[in-house]
């Protein structure tokens, strides 16, 4: 049994295809994963659609779905993450017109740019969208460190020291404002 025993229980009928089944698992992820996109793509109407889209997905691989409540979480933030990275390629390669009035900045998944500490925000967008990425599964969505590994893949050591990374990076920017150099030296 893993650590989401209501989702452990409802895996039969997430492969039987059951109707309540998706209720409960909607219930149980929506709202993370939600955070999560819009983390990503600062964009919560995307958002929103990203997670529809990935539970649209489920129903057609439920079948063939293994594992656990930690395997569907997995598989969800999995999918939500391709349908991101998918929508910022193609934001890279067709930006939208330029308007007077820029959007305002998000920095992660549930830190609202009004109350968040504006150095925190500046900081968060000087790091790369992996790193961010990483950053919000582990502090906002508050995923274990095997978790993490089973969305973004890769081998878990290099993960780990990724996360790692990441966090004294932005201890770096946050501290005297100078990204952490390669060699180890601020």
């Amino acid at each position: 049994m893993s650590d989401y025993p209501e989702l452990d229980r409802i895996m039969d009928g997430i492969r039987a295809r059951d109707e309540g089944a998706f209720a409960v698992a909607y219930r149980h992820t929506a709202d993370p994963l939600a955070s999560f996109a819009n983390g990503m793509v600062q964009d919560r109407v995307f958002a929103e659609d990203a997670v529809q889209q990935a539970f649209l997905e489920l129903v057609k691989a439920s079948p063939s779905i293994e594992g656990d409540g930690r395997s569907l979480r997995a598989w969800l933030f999995r999918s939500v993450r391709f349908s991101c990275l998918d929508e910022l390629r193609r934001r890279r390669r067709r930006p939208e017109a330029l308007t007077s009035q820029p959007p305002e900045p998000t920095a992660s998944p549930s830190i609202e740019v009004e109350t968040a500490d504006p150095d925190l925000v500046a900081a968060l967008q000087q790091l790369s969208e992996r790193q961010r990425t990483l950053l919000a599964l582990k502090h906002i969505i508050g995923l274990d460190g095997n978790e993490i590994v089973d969305i973004v893949g890769g081998n878990r050591a290099a993960v780990y020291a990724a996360t790692a990374r990441a966090e004294r990076h932005l201890r770096n920017l946050l501290t005297d404002g100078t990204p952490e150099r390669s060699d180890g030296q601020a």
